[in-house]
């Protein structure tokens, strides 16, 4: 019983999340159900002062969508939200992502927190995930500026599936693919990566 879990895919023991340790305490109290509840937190000596801090101090909620920005994207852009760059950044702007930039620079790698650092920083942003949807055949980019959606970003967007995933099963499967490859090309898949095994 410690806070670590291992991981297969290192092959090493890592830290929990401090956010899951702080659901699993949650879990302790029952409010419809108990009057009083406690929770015991066993750790190593050495982390002891860490997990005190932590869970007595409130913790900033940070935005998470610039990790799987690329997805967003692909969907907005297949619905026809998003139909160039500037719809792209204009829509950044109107996300959590957008707010919490200028109230911690530096957990978002912003140099400064001007109006030219913010624009450069979503346009890098922009760009660089566009460019990867190209790449990946979910887009086009046209003239340099208009999104068109492909058919690999449309099926992605109407499954629910990874960018990446798409482009893996466009660039592996064929007509003569047999079922163990099938089941390797499947396992393959982005959805996959956070299942322990």
């Amino acid at each position: 019983m410690d806070t670590q879990f291992y991981n297969g895919k290192i092959h090493a023991y890592e830290d929990y999340p401090i956010t899951d340790v702080l659901q699993m305490v949650g879990r302790a109290n029952r409010p419809l159900e108990d009057d009083d509840a406690k929770c015991v937190l066993m750790c190593q000596s050495s982390k002891k002062d860490f997990f005190k801090k932590f869970l007595s101090d409130p913790l900033p909620v940070e935005s998470h969508l610039d990790h799987r920005l690329h997805d967003h994207f692909n969907a907005e852009i297949v619905t026809k939200t998003i139909e160039n760059k500037q719809d792209a950044v204009d829509y950044l702007t109107w996300t959590f992502v957008y707010r919490r930039l200028t109230q911690n620079p530096n957990y978002y790698n912003l140099q400064g927190v001007t109006h030219r650092h913010l624009s450069d920083h979503l346009s890098e942003l922009v760009e660089g995930t566009l460019s990867d949807l190209e790449q990946s055949k979910c887009i086009s980019v046209e003239e340099e500026i208009d999104c068109v959606p492909l058919n690999l970003g449309m099926i992605a967007a109407y499954y629910y599936i990874n960018y990446t995933t798409i482009e893996l099963f466009s660039l592996s499967l064929n007509a003569k693919t047999k079922i163990r490859g099938l089941l390797e090309i499947i396992s393959s898949a982005a959805e996959y990566e956070e299942v322990a095994v």
